[in-house]
């Protein structure tokens, strides 16, 4: 049966060692198991991961171009660690586009799909889920808010903020006891987008990017306090 098929052209090529290694160190990262700050020695994690050094170095770079792994002179690489400056900055912009979006997207009554199937799909965690799989879903939500605009700048703009958006909710992971808090959280933000009632939904997105700002902030200064003590 198969010969009589045409060649359509392409080929699914197999996850390669590096893709893999980098796939398991992002998962590490997104459920907690490597705080921020932690450093990654490269001939250790290289023996762990069962891979060769040199792959290991290229894995880290694809996180690195992430923005969840940076490279430090003379300590090697290392969890990308938010700063408070930086929250400030990130979340700054954030609220500047997603209010935006969610001001467009409700007055023009659409809700987005994907935003419904991220609820959705978050609401169906079990308790004890790797944070990774709150994450994507959490990410796809917003994501989807800002797509739905259908403004190129819009989008663009807001893709040059994914990679820190995706670490600041890598780092939440302790604000929540569990991922029913989150779904719950956005089932609450998606409502007034569905009833079209867009003051109640500005207001309800803002308090919610100001609360998570004010979490990681928080979560900063009691990281600091404790580098501090065990120095």
């Amino acid at each position: 049966m198969t010969e009589n098929l045409p060649d359509i052209g392409v080929r699914v090529s197999p996850v390669s060692t590096v893709e893999a290694a980098a796939n398991a160190l992002r998962e590490l990262i997104l459920d907690g198991n490597l705080e921020p700050g932690a450093r990654l020695r490269e001939h250790d994690f290289a023996e762990r991961l069962g891979i060769a050094r040199h792959s290991f170095r290229a894995a880290t770079q694809i996180l690195i171009n992430e923005g969840l792994l940076k490279r430090e002179p003379h300590r090697g690489v290392e969890v990308a660690v938010l700063a408070t400056d930086d929250v400030a900055d990130i979340f700054k912009l954030r609220d500047a586009l997603e209010i935006e979006a969610v001001r467009i997207v409700t007055e023009a009554g659409v809700v987005p799909a994907e935003a419904q199937r991220a609820v959705s799909e978050m609401s169906a965690l079990s308790a004890d889920a790797p944070w990774r799989e709150v994450v994507w879903p959490d990410q796809r939500f917003h994501r989807a808010i800002i797509d739905a605009t259908n403004s190129p700048r819009l989008i663009r703009a807001y893709q040059g903020l994914q990679s820190e958006i995706v670490l600041c909710l890598a780092q939440l992971r302790p604000v929540y006891d569990a991922p029913a808090e989150v779904a719950a959280e956005h089932e609450e933000l998606l409502a007034p987008v569905i009833a079209g009632d867009v003051d109640r939904a500005v207001e309800l997105f803002r308090a919610h990017l100001d609360e998570a700002a004010a979490n990681l902030i928080g979560l900063h200064a009691e990281r600091s306090q404790e580098t501090e003590s065990g120095a």
